[in-house]
């Protein structure tokens, strides 16, 4: 006998009327590996603390992933079980109970054993060859025993991820257990079945994930159709006394799905019961609000929001003339949804105190997109650094259009060699952030942008094409006309004049160095505050700032500086985008001086 599809299954007594809502996602591509009779042991994770639509008489009620399965997927087991460490082994229902008593009864008999009196064990080592066994006779009589499903919430518990060395006894016996269940023939050969329904699947043993015999199924966070058919459902309607949208809200169920992208069913819930019983209509401004602290919330306050700044262009960042032209272009090809052309992900790198995060947002508000900008998520505990950073990507998969900011790009992403210590966190880290960014079906969703002053500790698994392949360098004004550009700039956003004789003075005695524009920040703020402490207030004069210049020192190493500026001159991936200087200069050349300077600074 082969497995029955779940989706074949119907629910005992619907209104005739009644059709049963269409599988879909996740839910259709389980049914159908269900269906094909090859798996008995399935791994869920990823959004499985939402909700999930079933059948309710003529009408759609919205229900948590157990109920789920159990009304939807499985409406007509012979016996469903459900079973975590807390609770231990519980059933789908009190008939069920009662049939797996009577045969425990009997097991008892066989065994000398008394579980029909004292329940089953309620450690999972202890229970597993009990299981097992009752998987055996529903094997020899599938007539009696037909459909046997077992639910495992918080695997992870029983087979962490962890080295071989690292792993108890007990996590070994129960890793064993489960890949005896998915390779058993008897198993795959009728309708029994192991779901593992963890958050983060990399939580799990990475023997179990391997396994040819497992069959792994991704819940993404919801699309705009189901949030559609989701506030289409009616319960906002009551949860409001019967008031249509446009009584609490600005928009209406298809305005909203589509706002509402990155979250899931049940944040959309609480986000409008919150709204509608406190009497705050849902506005625009409100929800842009309330949406980013119910995502970073969910992300832990492990990813920030930036907000596209009226006003904010490219038209604001002084010299970078080549990189400001590549953006335009890429910022063209967004606002005309010309996603097919467009790069996975951006690297500027570019020695410190080049500007690199303003520039990406006066690029971010050109383009009219939300920035998220993602934070250090690694945790010292064990599990948090996989399970957030799941979160983190599955968020960014379902939010776009989005351009995702990293500083630091390096440290990060880390690299696929784990450290040590670590049971493989840093590689499983580095292997997802690789095949989330490396995945081209994301391409005009997501336009990552990474930003480092050290471009060449970026492992090179990133730096290839179709991840990070364009690299848009950044570098310090390049001559008088850049240093009179950067401090005309500045002094603008500053509200500060500079009269000629201060052009003048600038141009002849700044010219020549290789300033930034928190160089020029910090000279143009000591200048200020002399004035101001001379009753002045804005008007600063040639003293101001030949008296900031005077006693201002770069703290900052040469060398060191000198190092990350020809590691971004290497990684460039186009040399227009190159200074002039640059643009024809010996490689093999360049790279033997930043062998010299790189070991100078190892020696510190």
């Amino acid at each position: 006998m082969t497995k029955q599809a779940p989706e074949t299954k119907t629910e005992p007594a619907p209104p005739p009327a009644a059709t049963r809502i269409p599988l879909r996602g996740w839910a259709l591509e389980l049914a159908r590996r269900w269906n094909g009779g090859t798996y008995s042991l399935f791994v869920l994770h990823g959004n499985i603390f939402d909700l999930f639509p079933v059948q309710n008489g003529d009408g759609v009620s919205y229900v948590p992933l157990k109920t789920f399965l159990a009304r939807r997927l499985f409406p007509e087991r012979a016996c469903l079980l459900y079973y975590d460490i807390s609770g231990g082994l519980t059933f789908g229902s009190p008939e069920m109970q009662k049939r797996f008593f009577e045969w425990l009864e009997v097991f008892d008999a066989v065994e000398n054993t008394d579980f029909h009196q004292q329940g089953p064990p309620k450690t999972f080592l202890a229970l597993a060859p009990l299981l097992t066994r009752f998987f055996l006779k529903a094997a020899e009589d599938d007539r009696q025993w037909k459909g046997v499903t077992l639910v495992i919430d918080f695997p992870e518990k029983l087979i962490p991820a962890s080295e071989e060395s690292g792993a108890s006894v007990e996590e070994r016996i129960n890793l064993v257990t489960f890949l005896k269940w998915a390779s058993a023939p008897e198993l795959s050969r009728i309708d029994v079945g192991v779901l593992l329904v963890t958050e983060t699947a990399s939580e799990l043993h990475a023997d179990l994930l391997r396994n040819p015999h497992v069959a792994p199924v991704r819940i993404d966070l919801p699309d705009a159709e189901e949030r559609l058919r989701f506030l289409q459902a009616g319960w906002a309607e009551k949860l409001a006394g019967g008031k249509p949208f446009a009584d609490w809200s600005d928009f209406g169920p298809a305005d909203l799905a589509a706002r509402t992208a990155g979250l899931n069913l049940l944040r959309i819930q609480h986000y409008l019961a919150e709204a509608i019983r406190n009497g705050i209509r849902v506005t625009a401004e409100h929800l842009a609000a309330s949406k980013k602290r119910l995502i970073e919330d969910y992300c832990q306050d492990l990813v920030r929001f930036k907000d596209p700044k009226s006003g904010v262009t490219l038209d604001r960042v002084a010299t970078h003339t080549a990189a400001k032209a590549k953006l335009r272009e890429l910022a063209w090809l967004i606002k005309n949804g010309k996603a097919d052309v467009l790069e996975r992900g951006i690297l500027l790198p570019g020695r410190v105190g080049v500007g690199k995060s303003f520039i990406v947002d006066c690029f971010a508000s050109e383009c009219g997109l939300p920035v998220m900008e993602l934070g250090e998520f690694r945790s010292k505990w064990v599990g948090d650094t996989e399970r957030q950073q799941a979160r983190i990507l599955m968020t960014i998969r379902a939010l776009g259009p989005v351009i995702v900011v990293v500083d630091e790009a390096d440290a990060v992403f880390g690299s696929r060699d784990s450290d040590s210590g670590d049971s493989g966190v840093s590689g499983r880290v580095f292997a997802a952030f690789a095949a989330h960014i490396g995945d081209s079906t994301l391409r005009g969703r997501e336009l990552w942008v990474a930003m480092t002053s050290r471009p060449d500790l970026l492992a090179i698994d990133m730096k290839r094409q179709g991840r990070f392949g364009l690299c848009v360098p950044l570098f310090p004004a390049q001559g008088p006309d850049d240093v009179v550009e950067l401090f005309t700039v500045v002094a603008g956003v500053k509200k500060i004049g500079l009269a000629d004789e201060i052009k003048k003075y600038i141009r002849e005695h700044l010219g020549d160095r290789p300033l930034t524009g928190s160089d020029v920040e910090a000279m143009l703020t000591r200048a200020k505050e002399r004035a101001v402490l001379a009753q002045r207030d804005d008007d600063v004069q040639l003293a101001d700032l030949e008296e900031a210049v005077n006693s201002f020192i770069d703290p900052l190493d040469p060398e060191l500086l000198a190092l990350q500026e020809l590691a971004a001159v290497l990684a460039c991936s186009d040399r227009r985008y190159l200074p002039e200087r640059n643009r024809d200069a010996d490689r093999a050349s360049l790279m033997e001086q930043f062998a010299r300077l790189k070991l100078r600074a190892g020696r510190r």
